[in-house]
């Protein structure tokens, strides 16, 4: 199996690591990749922009794929290919969770996405462990600049769970 990346903060969040040798896009928002896979080595992960903006903020999922996953994948490059690999997944999968403003990464945490999650159940969850990261990194003795990024991306959050 894949090992897991952790998004590279300032990278676009389609191509989360420096190491990106190519990107696959399945899917488009304004002409921005919103769903796809981009490869790093030997390593292929699945990227998927789950929360769309809110402001200039939009959370993403970096998903390792097995091999299973990414012949599951060729068989169905449209959204579907998340069924198995983020809904209703068999079991749990440790993803990375990168929040980004204006595209561009600003915050990343790795999260233990649960099993069996259908489309309506993972953004409670997903919301829930973002706006839990955000505050823990909001209480550590930040930059005014990094400060005020993850301000806007709580508040953000926040007006999400509250929706």
């Amino acid at each position: 199996m894949n090992s897991g990346v952790m998004p590279e903060i300032g990278n676009l969040a389609w191509a989360p690591v420096a190491a990106v040798e190519e990107v696959e896009i399945f899917d488009r928002y304004n002409g921005v990749p919103t769903l796809g896979l981009f490869r790093s080595g030997q390593d292929t992960h699945l990227f998927w922009r789950a929360v769309g903006y809110t402001g200039d903020i939009s959370l993403w999922l970096y998903v390792p794929l097995t091999p299973e996953d990414e012949k599951n994948v060729e068989d169905d490059e449209g959204p579907g290919i998340l069924d198995g690999i983020i809904f209703r997944s068999q079991s749990r999968r440790y993803v990375a969770l990168g929040i980004a403003n204006l595209n561009r990464l600003v915050f990343e945490r790795e999260w233990d996405l649960p099993a069996g999650l259908g489309q309506a159940d993972i953004f409670r969850p997903l919301l829930g462990f973002a706006s839990e990261s955000l505050t823990l990194a909001l209480n550590e003795d930040l930059g005014p600049s990094r400060r005020d990024v993850y301000q806007k991306a709580k508040s953000a959050v926040k007006q999400l769970v509250t929706c």
